[in-house]
């Protein structure tokens, strides 16, 4: 595993603690929850985007509401 170092204002780590003793962690688990959930927001984001780009087909919000209420 790697040892990293980040920096932030003691009113910001101050907060950082006081949320991790709130859901039963240490700081080091609640930041690297923190981050990993980053990451996988901004995977989930671009994957997204990937999608889009490859189908390019435009559909109108009337074919959309009808497929989805339809009469």
């Amino acid at each position: 595993m790697t040892t990293t170092t980040i920096r932030i204002p003691e009113e910001d780590y101050k907060k950082v603690k006081s949320l991790a003793a709130f859901e039963g962690v240490s700081v080091s688990e609640f930041m690297r929850n923190a981050i990993m959930e980053q990451v996988e927001d901004t995977l989930d984001y671009e994957a997204g985007i990937n999608v889009l780009n490859e189908k390019n087909e435009r559909v109108a919000r009337e074919d959309v509401l009808k497929e989805v209420f339809p009469d």
